[in-house]
Parts: C-alpha cells; structure tokens; sequence
C-alpha cells in the first residue's frame, strides 16, 4: 500500500517541481527584461496622450509584478513539490499546489493548473493523508 501511494504522489509532485523551475526562469527573464527596459530609458519616452501612456505602463508593469512574484514564490512550489515525492510536510505540499494554480502567483500557471490540481486531489484522499501522517 506505502509503494502504491508513492507512486500516485510521483507525478503531480514532479510537476510541481518542474512547475517550480519554469516559474523561476520565466520571473528571472521578465525580471531581466523590465530591468533592461527600465535602464535603457523606455519609461521615459513621450506618448500622445495619458491614455497611450496609461496603457503602455500597465502593458509594462502587470508581466514584471508577476515575474517577480513567481520568481519569489517558484522556490516554495519546488520544496513543496520535492516534500509531496519525499511523503513529508503534506501542508506544504498543499501549499505548493494551491500556488501553483494561481495566475496572479505563476507564469507557467496553465501546466501549474494541470498539476496543481492534480496534486490537491491526490492529497485529499484519506489513503494519502494517512500516508503522511504515518511518515513523519
């Protein structure tokens, strides 16, 4: 039965995992870029009108919050992944799955979703919970 459990937590938690490392190099590369916008001046070019310049901000800033929030939060989705393969700290495992699957928290939130899910599912068996509770 130990065996059978580890091996349904393989999957999502890999994804998790790798969920994780994509967040992480995706926030580094929209971190890198609006940063090399930002020092290369083109904040501070002219618009025709405050609507142009309205849009072009929210166009620049909403991806550079997102990528910094992913870029902080990929670790914790990693661990949690790397805990849920291992069968320890079910909490954080939840965790990891539950940002995983928010837009606002993951640049790569559509497989996040996939896997998120995936994993929330399998935690919540009873079967799984024990698992973890007997591992600890």
């Amino acid at each position: 039965m130990t065996n059978e459990i580890s091996e349904r937590l393989k999957t999502p938690a890999k994804g998790l995992i790798i969920t994780g490392l994509l967040n992480a190099v995706l926030g580094i590369t929209v971190t890198t870029a609006a940063l090399i916008q930002t020092l290369n001046g083109k904040l501070n070019r002219d618009f025709a009108n405050d609507d142009e310049r309205y849009n072009y901000l929210v166009g620049f800033f909403t991806p550079s919050v997102v990528g910094i929030i992913s870029l902080i939060l990929a670790p914790v989705i990693i661990f949690g992944g790397i805990k849920m393969l291992k069968g320890r700290n079910r909490n954080l495992a939840i965790c990891a799955a539950v940002l995983a699957t928010i837009p606002l928290t993951s640049c790569c939130f559509a497989a996040g979703s996939i896997f998120g899910v995936w994993a929330l599912v399998v935690l919540m068996k009873p079967e799984v919970k024990a698992f973890f509770r007997s591992s600890t």
